[in-house]
């Protein structure tokens, strides 16, 4: 619940380095596990006692010095939303937006059918708790926060190993669930734009753009014109579809999953028509992976370069956002400093990993969305 990478580089150069690609928004993930802490157990917890408990006090205690030493605005008692404010701040002064997204209720790896955070009763999904949270947070970033401009409700809901919550998997839970949460939000703040995602890890909200019955059971239908916020509702949706061989299908069914939202055609399949982007895609960066149908054909279907099928209908460009930027993780699935090839940056967080992808995908890719 500490943001990534800052043992090896300050937070203003690691904004800076996503700035200079020109990008224009950060997507940052908490756990509900953090405002349970500070709501329940006595307060935020300090990085220190955070750093301690998953690196032990041994390694804890080196990472927090190099942490001090590039970031020297914090000390041993700064907590962890403490740092968050800062990164906030960051974003600020240099003009970049903040998509605050609640990512898991329990600060572990996601995402998996078993790791108790899918689905809303899940192992560790308390749905009383994860709304708290999203108040609070709401709350905290109207108050602190003026980069953040946009609230993520729940990062990839998915089928579940949990026998009890799995059996509420489905539309009309999402709609039940959602709805209530993204209510509070916007009486929390008025302001932010609210991101509902779908199913399947975000993948799918077939039912919601095309306004069609939630289940065969279940007749009640989604209708922005229902909302009082519907002006702030964003579809968000994510692909790890690196399978795709043809991408011809592959721009058919990224439409038929809810960008259809972005046809405003008379020939559109949607009904509820709001903005939509895609809040996850990757990668590995250490080959040729750029060069496959998949990560090809995803960025002629955000810049406009070349639309196939329906989604030739939908004009200008798209929204997206990569996983991921950071190069290594504190901790990641019990191996510490672990290193992550999807990043954009290197190991230590100090320059990128691989230029030539970056100059062939991520750079041409911004440039062809604001040129749309």
């Amino acid at each position: 619940m500490i943001p990534e990478g800052l043992q090896y580089s300050s937070i203003s150069d690691v904004v800076s380095k996503i700035k200079s690609l020109g990008m224009n928004s950060v997507r940052m993930g908490w756990a509900t596990e953090m405002v349970d802490d500070i709501l329940d157990n006595g307060g935020d917890l300090s990085i220190t006692d955070a750093l301690n408990k998953v690196l032990g006090s041994e390694n804890g205690t080196t990472i927090l010095a190099q942490i001090i030493k590039h970031n020297p605005q914090f000390s041993s008692k700064t907590t962890r939303l403490q740092v968050w404010d800062e990164v906030a701040a960051e974003l600020q002064r240099q003009q970049l937006h903040l998509i605050f997204n609640n990512h898991v209720s329990k600060a572990v790896w996601c995402c998996s059918p078993t790791d108790g955070n899918g689905w809303f009763d899940d192992t560790y999904f308390d749905v009383r708790k994860w709304r708290r949270s999203l108040k609070y947070m709401a709350q905290y970033a109207k108050k602190n926060w003026p980069a953040a401009t946009a609230l993520s409700l729940r990062n990839e809901l998915r089928q579940v190993s949990n026998p009890i919550a799995n059996a509420t998997y489905g539309w009309s839970r999402w709609y039940d669930e959602m709805t209530a949460a993204a209510e509070e939000v916007h009486t929390a703040n008025p302001e932010a734009l609210i991101f509902l995602s779908g199913l399947n890890y975000g993948h799918e909200l077939n039912p919601i753009t095309t306004g069609q019955h939630l289940s065969f059971t279940d007749e009640r239908v989604f209708k922005l014109s229902d909302f009082k916020y519907a002006n702030k509702i964003v579809f968000e949706l994510h692909t790890y579809d690196n399978w795709m061989t043809n991408c011809t299908f592959f721009q058919s069914t990224l439409y038929s999953r809810g960008f259809n939202a972005l046809d405003i055609s008379p020939e559109s399949t949607a009904v509820n028509h709001a903005p939509v982007l895609f809040t996850e895609f990757g990668f590995a960066q250490n080959g040729s992976d750029y060069l496959g149908v998949y990560a090809q054909c995803l960025k002629d279907f955000v810049t406009g370069g070349n639309r196939l099928a329906e989604a030739n209908r939908i004009e200008g460009g798209i929204g997206w956002l990569q996983w991921t930027i950071g190069g290594s993780y504190y901790s990641r699935e019990g191996t510490q400093d672990f290193d992550d090839w999807w990043a954009i940056l290197n190991h230590d967080w100090s320059n990128w990993r691989n230029e030539t992808v970056l100059d062939n995908y991520q750079r041409p890719m911004v440039q062809g969305l604001l040129a749309a």
